[in-house]
């Protein structure tokens, strides 16, 4: 079959025409490559649906049934679920002593249904009838060509940062930004099932990306709790306030700083990352139409889709499966045609959420990202609702009867507990002599009877009377057991709890510092100004120019200076509480 899909040719009948095998391959191939070109530009390549892979049992994969599309956009199809062992897919030899592959999938076909030629060249006695189209499933141990992989699915300027048995890290860079907006670095993150904790850093001089010192730094932390073999990383820049110009990320190159567990490595790289910035988001959309030519949509041509990426156990008895991750790569077409949609395609719309303490209200705010065509919704919800407490103590003498004092009750007269009106929860204890040293009972006193025991509170219980509505209450003493002495002290431990916001508030101290505080800043420049939160988890604050034509400044404290000189207040309010405030001053000249 012609793998190509120009020219595009189709017959052209008349009568007397004479048909021969050619002219109807001819028909055939039209209508073919006019499909899998439609399908490859609108569509895409990767799983349409199913294709789901999973261990059936330690040397077993079992595949779904499923449709997806190659980069030739050719369907291919799997009817129905299959089972089949690492040692009955092609490609199982070369995963002898490797920790990690690859289970990959391409558009097969087969000639079936043999018959008799009639009229066939010399030699020639039989022919098949039918093609069958179908699929190939393989195994390979070795890596993916991620710059062709990852510009086939709509990434620009990738680069290979670091490589090895244990870790990869991809970078792309968009090529196009718009002027003083956010834009988002990617690094693919693929490592094997022992790959201890990654952390690493990107550090270089860009003249067009926001910083203070002129120097970016773009590092990452993987979670303890991270599972993941093959993730994306997404790091936050924003471009300067400069349009119509054409330059690298990292003109001079960048500095790598990698740990891996106990390892450290540190390597200077160059990468290809041409970045235009665009002055607006028109210009945006011209520029990226100019570069959307058809051959970029049909980049890719002989990559297959990376259906799982298997983690692999070594042992005498062979090659055993450890654990399955499904299309690491993300090439499924819907991930296909959301990478194409820059240009006036579908909003991608993220959400995060962070904790509110619970007398705040519920809070969302929202950031739109034009040369993204991305909506983000910060939502901010109240913790459940939390209880201060208010106690007090105090003690009682009860006098003792004269006389026999075993089986008595006494009882105390109507006494305040000093926590006012309402319930209360009142703890008793009583107080006795240990070896000369105070010391107080609370519980049953017979848990301290019996030999090799120096212990001996008396024998004792207690209880008490609460009137919620008067805030008093009365306490009561059991004698069991004669005591020393005409009286017996009984301690008192009252709790109240109590929701008085103001109070806890103040207990909480909230600060907010800035940094800078005080600056000189030219007309029209930007500074980026730093909010320290101390005394809550929030950490988010407001920003505010105190004067109406005092400049403008964003929501990541980046302040653009206006074109009228004077000093101007710069205001922070924390998030958890409005009322703690910060300011700073700027000396505009």
């Amino acid at each position: 079959m012609n793998e190509h899909f120009f020219p595009l040719e189709r017959n052209r009948y008349f009568y007397g025409k004479l048909l021969t095998v050619r002219d109807f391959e001819v028909e055939q191939q039209y209508n073919r490559a006019k499909r899998e070109l439609l399908n490859r530009v609108l569509q895409g390549a990767g799983v349409v649906c199913g294709f789901g892979v999973t261990a059936s049992d330690d040397a077993t994969l079992m595949i779904e049934s499923g449709l997806a599309m190659d980069y030739q956009g050719r369907e291919i199809v799997l009817p129905e679920t299959i089972f089949r062992k690492l040692q009955m897919l092609d490609g199982q030899e070369t995963l002898a002593g490797g920790q990690q592959a690859y289970l990959c999938l391409t558009y097969d076909e087969a000639a079936v249904e043999p018959v008799n030629a009639v009229g066939g060249e010399a030699g020639e006695s039989s022919q098949f009838n039918m093609t069958r189209e179908g699929c190939h499933l393989y195994l390979t141990a070795q890596a993916p060509e991620y710059r062709g992989l990852l510009e086939a699915s709509g990434q620009e300027n990738v680069s290979v940062l670091y490589s090895s048995d244990e870790l990869t890290l991809v970078l792309s860079v968009p090529s196009a930004v718009c002027s003083g907006e956010e834009f988002q670095v990617r690094i693919l993150v693929v490592k094997g099932e022992k790959t201890p904790q990654v952390n690493f850093s990107l550090e270089g001089e860009s003249s067009f990306v926001e910083s203070e010192s002129g120097r970016v730094l773009l590092s990452f932390h993987e979670s303890r709790e991270e599972k993941r073999s093959v993730y994306s990383v997404d790091l936050p820049l924003r471009a300067r306030a400069l349009s119509d110009i054409t330059s690298k990320l990292f003109p001079s190159g960048m500095e790598l700083n990698l740990e891996l567990g106990s390892h450290r490595y540190k390597n200077y790289l160059e990468a290809d990352s041409s970045v235009c910035l665009c002055r607006d988001e028109e210009t945006l959309l011209a520029y990226c139409r100019r570069r959307d030519a058809l051959e970029q949509h049909l980049l890719g041509r002989d990559i297959p889709i990376y259906l799982a990426k298997l983690e692999l156990i070594n042992s005498a008895g062979g090659v055993f499966l450890g654990g399955v991750t499904n299309l690491p790569f993300g090439q499924s077409v819907r991930q296909s045609r959301e990478s194409r949609s820059s240009i006036g395609g579908d909003l991608t719309v993220t959400t995060s959420v962070h904790s509110l303490e619970y007398w705040q209200k519920p809070d969302v705010r929202a950031a739109y990202q034009q040369s993204g065509r991305s909506l983000h919704f910060n939502f901010g919800i109240p913790s459940p609702e939390q209880y201060d407490y208010a106690v007090a103590h105090g003690a009682v003498d009860l006098t003792m009867p004269s006389g026999i004092r075993v089986n008595t009750r006494v009882f105390s007269e109507e006494i305040a507990h000093g926590l006012g009106t309402g319930a209360v929860d009142i703890r008793l204890s009583v107080e006795f002599l240990d070896d000369q040293e105070p010391a107080l009972l609370y519980g049953n006193s017979e848990v301290f009877k019996g030999k090799g025991v120096s212990i001996s509170p008396p024998w004792v219980e207690t209880a008490a009377v609460v009137y919620p509505e008067k805030g008093t209450m009365r306490i009561g003493l059991w004698l069991h057991d004669t005591v020393d002495g005409n009286r017996v002290r009984v301690h008192y431990f009252a709790q109240k709890p109590e929701r008085d916001t103001s109070r806890i508030l103040s207990n909480r101290k909230i600060s907010l510092t800035l940094t800078p505080e005080f600056s000189r800043l030219a007309c029209r420049s930007t500074l980026q100004f730093r909010a320290e939160v101390v005394g809550c988890e929030d950490k988010s604050v407001a920003w505010s120019v105190k004067e109406p034509n005092g400049g403008a400044i964003d929501r990541n404290g980046t302040y653009q200076a206006p074109e009228l000189p004077g000093t101007y207040e710069i205001v922070a309010a924390s998030g958890a509480d409005e009322t703690v405030t910060a300011s700073a001053f700027v000396i505009v000249e």
